[in-house]
């Protein structure tokens, strides 16, 4: 029986899957973030490997035949090689090897070797397409510095600034002053100033959800906040319609904790696909991304 993994590796956790050829899912495992980062691929390996032994484990497993690792961070050639080559290395264990990024397995999971795109909003955002023909595009994905407007990380960090802008008058009040400080301990704003400068870019993420409860509990700060993102995500979609064929009519699948159901961000996107792309459509079902990669292992024993 050949044993195939596949792995979701993200910047807020690591999700594994071992699984037999005919894709029934014997082991599950989850752990910390594995994102990529130039510099980082041999601590990020070192976290995927661990989280590929606890499936294998739960499986009674010792090894696998085929993995396929879909990581955030490694779009980029150089990133992914060095993280393949950290990993045979921490493995332990021989295996046809496959590194892709995490908007590929997810893609893989949403539409296995069909059209369609997937919208990921977590910690960071991207966007992902394949056409009718095979040809994957991307939108998005550059990171924190460059862009990944719509994740819970610009989210959370354009509600920190409406904190700072509500205390010195230039914005209005806002129910996030008391919620973000209490979402990070803080007793006071100057201590709200001082754990935003020190927090990693996770924990910064994290106060996404809190800026979610406020837009739910009426906040206008916040809703507008929410409403942002929502037109970030969407132009991620448009971009990817007019490169895939804007005449074509494509579905979306949505990912990611900022997109999960019952997210304002979510319920605001939906209603601007709806309005504004008659050409999209929505799929409902849940996207499982380790599951996706699990795909993408299957097809490292078929070649």
């Amino acid at each position: 029986m050949s044993i195939l993994v596949g792995v979701d590796a993200g910047a807020s956790h690591t999700e594994a899957v071992a699984a037999d050829r005919a894709m029934r899912e014997l082991g599950r495992q989850s752990g910390a973030a594995g994102a990529v980062r130039p510099g980082s691929e041999s601590s990020s390996a070192a976290v995927i490997a661990e989280v590929i032994h606890g499936a294998l484990a739960a499986a009674k497993l010792h090894g696998a035949d085929a993995v396929a690792v879909g990581a955030a961070g490694a779009g980029r050639e150089a990133t992914r090689s060095a993280l393949e080559a950290a990993l045979r290395g921490a493995l332990g264990f021989s295996t046809s090897l496959k590194v892709t990024t995490d908007a590929e397995v997810a893609l893989e999971a949403a539409f296995p070797g069909a059209a369609g795109i997937i919208l990921i909003a977590g910690s960071g955002s991207i966007a992902c397409g394949r056409d009718a023909t095979g040809a994957v595009r991307r939108a998005g994905g550059w990171g924190a510095r460059f862009g990944d407007e719509g994740s819970g990380y610009a989210l959370a960090s354009a509600a920190l600034n409406a904190v700072a802008r509500a205390a010195d008058g230039r914005g209005p009040p806002t129910a996030l002053s008391d919620r973000l400080a209490t979402a990070s301990r803080s007793r006071s704003l100057e201590e709200l100033i001082e754990w935003g400068h020190v927090a990693d870019h996770r924990a910064v993420a994290a106060l996404a959800q809190h800026v979610c409860d406020a837009a739910r509990g009426g906040d206008e700060v916040a809703r507008g906040l929410v409403g942002r993102a929502a037109a970030d995500l969407a132009a991620h979609v448009a971009a990817l319609h007019q490169q895939l064929g804007s005449d074509a009519q494509v579905q979306v699948a949505l990912s990611g904790g900022l997109l999960s159901p019952g997210s304002p961000v979510r319920e605001a996107l939906c209603e601007i696909l709806r309005r504004e792309m008659p050409g999209v459509g929505l799929m409902a079902e849940p996207v499982d991304p380790p599951l996706g990669a699990v795909c993408l292992a299957a097809r490292l024993l078929e070649g």
